[in-house]
């Protein structure tokens, strides 16, 4: 669909017979319908056998591979009918559809509700034709229950990988009314295989959107498939690993001369922290930029790009989509941001930031106002702790601009082991076809958490080319707040058990930027 094109909307006086009119109408094409088709249609399907049902202008295909799934060619049966219903479809009201899992335009409401005559006559006929056709060659008792909604996709617009397991569904179908279309234009429906977990595993067969086709599958828990994106046509499928989340650690020390050398001094002083910490403790959530000093980030930009790193896809498509750098050969500047991110100072600044009880040093959001008060009036108890900051810094100091470390945070001899803070924590490559989705299996929402998303290598980063994170409520699509990415920026989004988070596919236009995507560390901790 190119354009949208007017159409006359029925009279009153005319609603009446336009409906008799469309029930009456046989649009459904007679070439497959023969008892010679239904016959062996029907014993394909229960057979697991593939077949095909050839005329002179008809190929009717029954598949199995990877679950069982039907192309009916030429479905409506004349030219005029098909062309008449696509300018009814197109002359309806669309709105955008977008969320983690997918984007396009689709008609505002469904069609039952629709009054014109090609799209009546169109809705009847899956409802009592055609249905009659798939109870006999399927053999699943299907009840009149039928959505139907007309979708237009168009540059960047997607549908990623889900298996339609809806209560109630047992049939998924698509009728496809495009002009010439190629490979090139992409849009295929991709059908994936599963493993033994039942997982998507590989995309083993395209479908190539065909005018005047209608395709159905039936609904299983192994129905997974996607619309690949228009004009991604550059495809090539990677076999992701099956991601298994890392473990949640304890943080470990690290030299102070590193903490220093790595992080902004702006972000060390007590004031500094206070003021972060009342904007977070407001918000929930606030962006540090500049947080690594130049030359550390511009060193650690050099390494991730380098052929030194090992990235590995990570799966199953139906949850993620991303290159994860490999832990265990990691450079040397690399591994040790990764230590800095999991060390007690990084536990401890993050503390002083957020409000969160994430270090033993720290008085955390749990702590009574009576145990502050005692602290600020007890001088000892202030040294102790350092006003929980990693930097302990004077009047005097403070005015000069100048910061001196409190080396309790690293002594592990006094650890108050009552403090079980956690961490885990990854090194990702973003770029185009990357993605994450809210699943129903996703175990990391289920405390309250801090994440926090460190980027590098995005600079003038467009919304428009995906790769933001989105935080939503469950069962909401209405964005509670997004994180775009930014260079050299560090992200804390404070996260509750009714807070889902996801990564927007990075559609092709991300090749428009120099580095082609981007790289983050993405740490979650936990009080």
């Amino acid at each position: 669909m190119s354009s949208k094109r007017k159409s006359t909307s029925p009279s009153k006086e005319s609603a009446s017979k336009i409906l008799k009119d469309a029930c009456s109408k046989n649009i459904l094409s007679n070439q497959f319908n023969s008892p010679t088709c239904i016959k062996n249609c029907k014993k394909a399907w229960e057979d697991n056998n593939c077949y095909s049902f050839t005329d002179e202008s008809s190929c009717v295909e029954v598949c199995h591979k990877p679950f069982r799934h039907c192309v009916v060619p030429n479905f409506l049966k004349d030219q005029e009918t098909v062309e008449g219903l696509q300018d009814e479809l197109l002359d309806l009201e669309f709105s955008e559809k977008n969320n983690d899992l997918y984007k396009f335009h689709q008609s505002t409401e469904d069609l039952k509700t629709a009054k014109t005559e090609n799209i009546m006559s169109f809705r009847k006929m899956l409802c009592d034709t055609f249905r009659d056709w798939l109870i006999q060659v399927t053999g699943i008792t299907l009840n009149e229950t039928i959505d139907a909604f007309c979708a237009q996709y168009v540059h960047t617009d997607t549908l990623l990988c889900h298996d339609d397991e809806l209560e109630g569904r047992r049939i998924a179908y698509i009728y496809y009314l495009v002009d010439s279309w190629s490979q090139e234009d992409g849009g295929c429906l991709d059908l994936f295989n599963v493993d033994e977990n039942i997982q998507p595993n590989e995309v083993v067969k395209s479908i190539l959107p065909v005018r005047n086709n209608f395709v159905f599958f039936e609904v299983t828990p192994g129905s997974y498939h996607q619309v690949r994106l228009c004009n991604d046509y550059n495809y090539t499928f990677i076999r992701p690993v099956l991601l298994e989340n890392p473990p949640n650690l304890s943080y470990g020390s690290i030299d102070d001369d590193i903490f220093f050398d790595w992080i902004n001094p702006v972000y060390l002083s007590v004031g500094a922290q206070g003021s972060i910490q009342e904007k977070f403790e407001n918000e929930s959530e606030i962006e540090l930029q500049d947080f690594l000093q130049k030359d550390k980030y511009e060193a650690l930009l050099e390494a991730l790009k380098s052929s030194k790193m090992c990235w590995k896809k990570v799966g199953p498509s139906n949850k993620r989509c991303y290159n994860q750098a490999d832990d265990t050969r990691l450079p040397d500047i690399v591994q040790t941001c990764i230590d800095l991110f999991k060390s007690d100072a990084m536990f401890l600044l993050l503390s002083n930031m957020s409000g969160l009880k994430l270090h033993e040093l720290a008085g955390g959001s749990s702590e009574s106002e009576s145990e502050v008060e005692n602290e600020e009036s007890n001088p000892e108890s202030q040294g102790s702790s350092s006003a929980k900051s990693r930097t302990k810094t004077t009047e005097t100091e403070e005015d000069n601009g100048d910061t001196s470390t409190s080396n309790s945070a690293s002594n592990t001899k006094d650890k108050d082991t009552s403090c079980t803070a956690k961490c885990r924590a990854e090194v990702r490559h973003w770029n185009h076809k990357c993605y994450t989705l809210v699943h129903d299996t996703d175990t990391e929402g289920s405390q309250f958490a801090l994440d926090v998303m460190f980027y590098l290598g995005c600079q003038d980063w467009e919304m428009d080319y995906g790769g933001f994170t989105s935080y939503i409520a469950k069962g909401e699509d209405e964005e509670l707040l997004t994180v775009t990415p930014q260079q050299n920026s560090l992200a804390l989004v404070y996260r509750d058990q009714e807070t889902l988070r996801f990564v927007k596919y990075l559609n092709t236009d991300v090749n428009k930027m120099p580095e082609k995507g981007f790289y983050d560390i993405s740490a979650v901790y936990y009080e």
